[in-house]
């Protein structure tokens, strides 16, 4: 089977040399590269003709005004001329077996509409930042991303863009990532959810991508604020509506009423010092975002 990745990028010229470095040093024989430019300002167009010119025909260099990365990978859709199409973020490095273990995947459970793995931070920061371990901590007890095959659908673990892949033909039958979104956030999750509405079977395989995120407050607070935005439309789409202020309210009072049993079974405090927070500012983002 013939792979088409696809990279969206905006403005993150440092880490997106260092993806398609790591996605041209794949072992697997048959794929291409779309790399969709959503409007960048910095140096992304001359530095991809610099360092990686024409010759490398793995590799096709599309742009568009900057419109989001749901557009950007609806963009990359259309161009595909793989059977699969697979996603990764312009901050992370897959490893040389990536494509490799994805198709795996889809041999051995041919029944599957998607194929997907995990994220996890370098190791260097792994060891000592407190956000990437909250990452890892999420991943692992909430969403159950261990090192086993996961088949099922809304609950299996693959889904998320960072290390994800789907067969064209199903993304194209559901119109591939809603561009509603209002922001860049939510929409992977409802692109899995309109799949596994129509009763289609996902698969995850323990392949980590390397995600070189800045693990900082900053980086964190405006992630956790997007994504409470980002739930309100999912949740208008998926669930009862939009939530209630009440609502909103009543999750806020929840988050502070876990925080003494998060406190005291997490070996680490600092990330049930962490998940309140994100509990806290993602409410705020559904609040200003109704």
């Amino acid at each position: 089977m013939r792979f088409s990745v696809v990279v969206p990028t905006y403005n993150r010229v440092s880490t997106l040399r260092l993806c398609l470095r790591s996605l041209l040093a794949q072992d697997y024989p048959d794929y291409e590269i779309i790399v969709v430019d959503d409007g960048s300002t910095d140096s992304t167009p001359e530095t991809l003709a610099q360092e990686f010119p024409p010759e490398f025909r793995r590799l096709c260099y599309l742009r568009q005004k900057n419109a989001g990365p749901a557009v950007a990978r609806n963009q990359g859709i259309q161009a595909a001329t793989g059977e699969i199409v697979a996603f990764t973020d312009d901050d992370c490095l897959a490893p040389p077996d990536w494509l490799t273990q994805l198709a795996a995947g889809y041999t051995r459970h041919s029944e599957v509409v998607g194929v997907g793995g995990g994220l996890s931070a370098p190791p260097e920061i792994l060891a000592t930042n407190p956000y990437a371990q909250y990452e890892r901590y999420i991943a692992r007890v909430i969403y159950q991303v261990g090192e086993t095959e996961s088949l099922g659908g809304f609950e299996c673990p693959a889904g998320g863009t960072a290390n994800m892949s789907y067969r064209k033909s199903s993304l194209k039958a559901v119109h591939g990532f809603d561009q509603a979104f209002p922001v860049a956030a939510g929409e992977d999750a409802d692109l899995k959810m309109r799949l596994c509405q129509q009763g289609h079977r996902l698969l995850y395989v323990p392949v980590q991508v390397v995600h070189l995120q800045d693990y900082t407050w900053e980086r964190f607070k405006q992630q956790c604020y997007v994504r409470g935005v980002g739930r309100n439309y999912f949740e208008q789409r998926h669930g009862a509506g939009a939530p209630s202020r009440f609502k909103i309210g009543l999750r806020v009072f929840r988050r502070l009423l876990a925080f003494p049993s998060d406190l005291w079974r997490m070996p680490n405090k600092k990330l049930a010092f962490i998940k309140l927070t994100e509990g806290l500012i993602t409410c705020l983002g559904q609040w200003n975002g109704k």
